[in-house]
């Protein structure tokens, strides 16, 4: 394996857009609920910007100690 996914620090960045992506062809071929798929982004991004907050703030404490 060429890397580590466990250490790799947008991982829950990757995997939440990776579900979303999931999610939203799944609701395309069965049920297209506009509203459902507007929430699934919302916690797509959310979760992205949660990440890069941690990412920072990691980055930031290494650099500190």
């Amino acid at each position: 394996m060429l890397f580590n996914n466990k250490e790799h620090p947008w991982r829950f960045a990757i995997g939440g857009w990776g579900a979303f992506v999931v999610a939203i062809i799944l609701f395309l071929i069965f049920d297209y609920n506009i509203y459902l798929v507007l929430g699934l982004l919302t916690a797509a991004i959310i979760l992205t910007i949660g990440n890069a907050i941690n990412v920072l703030y990691t980055k930031w404490k290494s650099k500190e100690g």
